[in-house]
């Protein structure tokens, strides 16, 4: 499970750079270089543990031991040869994959190249809707406040009539009183 683990950063490690603005080429290197960098690792394992199964073995040589040096050397440096041909063919995978994940990180970033000028278009048609909308509505409210302004001037030129007619309705029908002229 751990390994699947380490497998899976190590193989998501690049695309997470992609995030980071780094192209297909890049992380098609950097993926070629930690293969390398496996396979370096699993070469140097395997060395380490013959050089330290042979020290087991020369140290348990001659004495009672012998028989258990011997077989925890040559188990020491079996373990080495088995992870380091796992780790080699670990990079081998990784190398093959590589393009592939260049290629991937070059498509994802050309469509999100896509979808951000898609999504500016579409913000600035919506900026532009807004100041139509924004602009007829000044016109209607500038429309509407003249035309308040014309009703209110009517209607006070009314009234003043209606009083005026009121007024002379009242002068007339009242007897004794003398108009004001």
């Amino acid at each position: 499970m751990n390994r699947q683990i380490r497998m899976g950063v190590v193989l998501l490690g690049p695309l997470a750079l992609t995030a980071w603005g780094c192209t297909g080429e890049q992380i098609e290197s950097g993926t070629k270089a930690t293969a390398t960098g496996i396979e370096k690792t699993g070469q140097a394992i395997e060395t380490g543990s013959k050089r330290l199964g042979e020290n087991i073995k020369d140290t348990g040589t001659g004495s009672k031991l012998e028989e258990a040096a011997s077989a925890t050397g040559k188990a020491i440096e079996k373990s080495g040869e088995v992870t380091s041909n796992v780790l080699n063919r670990a990079g081998e995978k990784l190398e093959e994959v590589a393009p592939q994940a260049g290629q991937a990180v070059d498509r994802a970033g050309a469509k999100l190249k896509e979808l951000k000028h898609k999504a500016g278009e579409k913000l600035k048609d919506l900026e532009t809707q807004a100041g139509n909308l924004e602009q007829k509505a000044s016109e209607k409210l500038k429309d509407l406040k003249t035309q308040a302004g014309d009703l209110e001037r009517k209607t006070g030129e009314k009234l003043k009539d209606l009083g005026e007619k009121a007024q002379e309705v009242i002068d007339q029908n009242t007897p004794g009183d003398n108009p004001k002229n």
